[in-house]
């Protein structure tokens, strides 16, 4: 039973965290059409960019690190991570507003504020310290500090574009709930607190360095994961808002799975022994890719009904579309347990940077001239090309590590 009720904490984070960006959509699209929930679509891409920077890979390496420090340290570990990821907004926030202004204008949007607030925003959700409260499996306390802020906010900004206010209360709103939940989550860490703590500029650089190999992994991963929108927009501008439907909703649908990769994060991290760990990972595995299918097939169902009740019969989701968005949702899914949870757990991080990169090499170029030649479908076969190139080098690696660890006789 109680397994069952840590499980729902951690479902019910990413359900309110997948849904909370959505609410306010069918009131932009009611009162800005089409081209409002282009703008509002293309800031959460180049934010989401920036943000998979400014986090600098602490989601990917330290829920399993601070799973496994005494009090005391993970909350230095907490407050550095802090530091350094408040210095990398500083420097890359910029780039965000700059790459927005120049896409809204590239595009000819009427909404360029509405992209600029939006890609600052989402660029600030780097700040997050869910990884933390997961780390240390305490799931509430993502729900009081982050997911629960955001979505009171963003619901409150919609009733009030729904009733004249104009779309750019909706960032507005976004943005005020992700610069509350760092200090909300510094409140509620507070108890593991132990002596004063104190950092320098050499330590802060220090623990940049350390972050390298996961950050440059996760950030390179962004460029097929978080950028695919804002790639349609350059190359196929036309086919922007039926892709950005079916993006969105398939990584709102992702955001509620992770629930069950994130669950696990604590219990594969703590494996005491080498047969166990190989155990957890090969039965992580297989829940995962389970799952992912199930949601696939569920995805291509359903997602063309979603798409015209909550765009407010603005864009409508072709079913080939939604297949295909399926697809890239069953393949990302297997992909959570090959690399955070199975690589991670043997340190092969500099693996999922080779394998990123190689994703990005590959499905980069494949979404911009699919998306050119074939619109929001073409686009779609690109991430599938990505996700397949990234699993197949995490999946060898994996093995091989397996096969090491059973080798050694342990």
């Amino acid at each position: 039973m109680r397994r069952l009720l840590y499980l729902s904490a951690f479902l019910l984070v990413p359900a309110l965290s997948a849904v909370t960006p959505l609410v306010a959509v069918p009131a932009i699209t009611a009162s800005a059409g089409a081209g409002g929930w282009e703008a509002y679509a293309l800031g959460i891409s180049i934010g989401s960019l920036v943000c998979v920077i400014v986090e600098l890979g602490w989601p990917l390496t330290g829920p399993q690190r601070v799973a496994a420090e005494a009090p005391g340290v993970r909350w230095a570990t907490l407050l550095q991570s802090l530091r350094t990821r408040a210095m990398a907004l500083i420097v890359l926030a910029p780039v965000a507003i700059v790459l927005a202004v120049a896409l809204t204008q590239a595009t000819g949007s009427e909404h360029e504020t509405t992209t600029v607030l939006m890609a600052f925003a989402s660029a600030a959700a780097g700040l997050s310290c869910s990884w933390y409260f997961t780390g240390v499996g305490r799931p509430l306390r993502i729900l009081t500090s982050d997911a629960i802020p955001r979505a009171l906010m963003v619901t409150v900004a919609a009733i009030a574009v729904a009733n004249g206010a104009p779309i750019w209360v909706v960032p507005v709103g976004y943005l005020l709930a992700v610069l509350y939940g760092p200090a909300a989550a510094l409140s509620l860490a507070r108890d593991e607190r132990e002596g004063r703590v104190t950092f320098t500029l050499r330590e802060d650089l220090r623990s940049i360095r350390s972050q390298w190999a996961a950050m440059s992994g996760r950030s390179v991963a962004a460029l097929y994961m978080a950028l695919p929108v804002t790639l349609v927009a350059a190359f196929a501008p036309s086919a922007l808002a039926v892709f950005a439907a079916a993006d969105r909703l398939m990584r709102m649908a992702l955001t509620v799975l992770l629930a069950l990769p994130n669950a696990m994060q604590n219990w594969v991290g703590s494996a005491s022994s080498a047969v166990e760990r190989r155990h957890r990972i090969q039965r992580a595995i297989l829940v995962n890719t389970g799952m992912g299918v199930v949601a696939g097939a569920g995805f291509a169902l359903l997602a063309p009904w979603v798409s015209t009740v909550l765009f407010s019969g603005t864009v409508d989701i072709d079913p080939l579309l939604a297949v295909v968005s399926g697809g890239v949702l069953a393949l990302v899914c297997v992909s959570r347990a090959t690399g955070p949870l199975g690589l991670v757990r043997y340190g092969r991080i500099h693996t999922l940077t080779v394998s990123a990169t190689a994703a990005a090499v590959v499905g980069v170029p494949a979404i911009c001239v699919f998306a050119a030649l074939g619109g929001a479908i073409g686009a779609a076969l690109g991430e599938v090309v990505a996700e397949i190139t990234a699993i197949s080098i995490q999946a060898a690696a994996l093995g091989a590590a397996i096969r090491r660890d059973r080798g050694s006789g342990t």
